[in-house]
């Protein structure tokens, strides 16, 4: 397997079972494996060593509309005793702690 790695930053940008056409300013690097990555995480390798880093701030920003309307109906459910107040506030709960776990 072959990875294509930019100089600048050494942040992998391409991967493929051939050698990578050549860009300027990377490098072609071939590897055995990678380690795998998700969204908001960017992989580099610096010749021997594979990092994985992970932007939080990103992700954060993108979970907030989502905490911030879970929250609301479990207060909604709290203000008009709803059935579903334990439910709500679960929810909230669990994407709440996933949000301060980054």
């Amino acid at each position: 397997m072959w990875i294509q790695v930019r100089e600048s930053d050494n942040v992998v940008t391409r991967l493929g079972e051939t050698k990578r056409s050549p860009r300027e300013g990377a490098i072609d690097y071939e590897v055995d494996s990678i380690p795998s990555i998700t969204a908001y995480q960017t992989l580099t390798y610096d010749g021997t060593t594979f990092t994985v880093n992970t932007d939080t701030a990103a992700a954060k920003a993108d979970m907030e509309p989502e905490l911030i309307n879970l929250y609301r109906k479990w207060q909604d459910a709290e203000a008009l005793n709803l059935s579903c107040k334990e439910h709500c506030k679960a929810m909230y709960e669990q994407l709440k702690q996933e949000y301060d776990n980054l």
